[in-house]
C-alpha cells in the first residue's frame, strides 16, 4: 500500500513568504529570500528570478491558490504578473529567525566597517581596527535594527554616539580636507574668520592668496557649502576622510600618553583638592556647631546657613559611617586570617605530635617483634622512602626534608636513602 501526498499541497523549501491583505482577504506570493531586497531596490527586475512561481496564494504552506474572482474584487484586475508586483512592492516581507539573524550579523559588520573607515582616535588620528569596533559596540550593548527601519548610515551616528557616552573608546569622525577658491583674495580674510566662528574650521598653510585650505568635522559641510555660496566661491573637497599615514613613531606616542597622564593627574589633584577644602570647611563648621554647645547658645543664623549647616553635617556623618565600616571589614578580614593561621599551625602541631607517637610505637614493635599492634592495618608506606606511618604521619612525611631529598634521587636515578642515613649527614648542604 503505497502512501499518497494530498495533490492540492505544494512543498517549498528556502521561501520567503511576502504577504498582503486587501478587502478582508490574505494575498501571498512566494519568492527567494535573497531577491526581495534586490526587486525593491530596484536591482532585480525580472519577476522569474525573484519569485518561485508566477501563481498567487491565499496559503502558501497549504498550497491554496486565490481564485480570479478574488483577485478581481481585490485588485480589480487578474493579471497575474501585474497583482504580484502590488504585493511585492507594498507587501510585508515574512522571513525566518535564521535569515533575519544573518541580516542583522551582516548589517553589524558594515556599521562597524564603516566606523573603522570613517572615524579616528583624536590624539593619533589613526583608525581602529574592526575587530576593536565590534568589541566596543558589544560593550556599549548596542543593537543594530533591519535596514527597512533605519539606514546603515543612521546606525553609524547612533553606534558612535554610543561608544562615546558609554566611553568604551576614545573615537571621533575623522575631518575632511576642503578647499575654497576665491575670486577676490581681499575677503580672504573675512571667510577664515568665518570658518572658525561657524564651522569650527583648522585652516591649513597655502601657497595660493585666492585659496583656502581648512579641516573640518564632516558634520558641518553643510554650514561651509552655505558660505561658499554666499560669497561666491567654488568649494572643492581635498580629502573626505583625513587620516594619520605612515608607521608608528614610538617617541611621539609615548610624548602622547606622557602629556595624557599628565593631565588625568592634574584632574585627579584638582578634585583632591576641592574635597581637601570641603573638608576644611565641614571642620570649621563642626568647630563653630562646638563651640556653640559648650556656650549653651546659638549664634544667628538664617535659615539659608541653618539647612547648609545640616547638609554639612549630615554629609560628615555619613562619611565618618563609611569610614567606621571600612575599618570594621578590614578587621574582620585580619582576624579571619589570624584564626585561620593558628588553626592551621595547630593542626600542623597535632600532626607532628601523632608522627612522633607513631614512630615511637614502631620502634617498640620492632623491639619485640613477637607482639602485633591493632593499628597494622591502617599503617601506610611511602613507595619512595619505605617505612611505615600513620595516617597522620603519612601526611607529614610527604612535607619532611628527608622524602624531598629522596625525591631529588630518584629524578637522578639514584637509589633511596633510609632516615638513619639522611641524619647523619647536614640537611641544609643537600638543599
Amino acid at each position: 500500500m503505497s502512501i499518497q501526498l494530498p495533490t492540492n499541497q505544494v512543498r517549498l523549501t528556502n521561501v520567503a513568504v511576502v504577504r498582503m491583505n486587501r478587502n478582508g482577504k490574505k494575498f501571498e506570493v512566494a519568492c527567494y529570500p535573497n531577491k526581495i531586497l534586490n526587486y525593491r531596490q530596484g536591482i532585480e527586475t525580472d519577476l522569474s528570478e525573484v519569485m518561485q512561481t508566477d501563481r498567487i496564494f491565499t496559503n502558501v504552506s497549504k498550497g491554496q491558490f486565490a481564485s480570479s474572482k478574488d483577485l478581481m474584487t481585490a485588485f480589480d484586475t487578474s493579471d497575474q504578473e501585474q497583482v504580484c508586483r502590488i504585493i511585492l512592492d507594498k507587501g510585508d516581507i515574512q522571513v525566518s529567525g535564521m535569515e533575519r539573524s544573518a541580516t542583522l550579523e551582516n548589517t553589524a559588520r558594515e556599521v562597524a566597517n564603516m566606523i573603522a573607515t570613517k572615524c579616528v582616535h583624536p590624539v593619533s588620528n589613526r583608525p581602529y581596527t574592526t575587530s576593536q569596533i565590534r568589541d566596543a559596540m558589544k560593550k556599549s550593548e548596542f543593537s543594530v535594527q533591519p535596514t527597512t527601519s533605519r539606514s546603515v548610515k543612521q546606525q553609524f551616528l547612533d553606534c558612535v554616539k554610543a561608544i562615546q557616552d558609554k566611553g568604551i573608546l576614545e573615537v571621533q569622525r575623522a575631518k575632511m580636507e576642503l578647499a575654497i577658491v576665491l575670486s577676490d583674495p581681499s575677503v580672504a580674510g573675512e571667510l577664515v574668520s568665518r570658518l572658525k566662528l561657524e564651522a569650527r574650521a583648522v585652516i591649513q598653510p597655502s601657497q595660493h592668496k585666492e585659496r583656502v585650505q581648512f579641516l573640518i568635522d564632516p558634520s558641518k559641510y553643510r554650514e561651509v557649502d552655505t558660505i561658499a555660496k554666499n560669497i561666491g566661491a567654488a568649494l572643492e573637497i581635498m580629502r573626505q576622510i583625513v587620516t594619520q599615514e605612515g608607521d608608528v613613531d614610538v617617541s611621539l606616542e609615548l610624548e602622547r600618553n606622557t602629556a595624557r597622564q599628565q593631565s588625568q593627574s592634574e584632574q585627579k589633584d584638582g578634585m583632591n583638592t576641592i574635597d581637601e577644602d570641603a573638608t576644611d570647611e565641614v571642620d570649621e563648621l563642626d568647630g563653630d556647631l562646638d563651640a556653640m554647645d559648650l556656650n549653651g547658645s546659638k549664634p544667628y543664623l538664617d535659615s539659608d546657613d541653618d539647612a547648609e549647616v545640616q547638609q554639612v553635617s549630615s554629609r560628615k556623618k555619613n562619611k565618618q559611617a563609611q569610614k567606621k565600616s571600612k575599618k570594621a571589614n578590614r578587621r574582620e578580614k585580619e582576624e579571619t586570617s589570624l584564626r585561620l593561621e593558628r588553626m592551621e599551625a595547630e593542626k600542623v602541631r597535632r600532626e607532628e605530635r601523632e608522627f612522633r607517637l607513631g614512630r615511637q610505637g614502631k620502634s617498640e614493635s620492632e623491639a619485640e617483634p613477637g607482639v602485633s599492634t591493632a593499628n597494622d592495618a591502617s599503617r601506610k608506606s611511602c613507595n619512595t622512602c619505605g617505612g611505615s606511618f600513620t595516617p597522620a604521619g603519612y601526611r607529614v612525611h610527604f612535607r619532611s626534608d628527608w622524602h624531598r631529598y629522596n625525591m631529588q634521587l630518584k629524578m637522578k636515578g639514584i637509589a633511596a636513602i633510609d632516615e638513619k642515613e639522611f641524619l647523619m649527614f647536614d640537611a641544609d648542604a643537600f638543599f
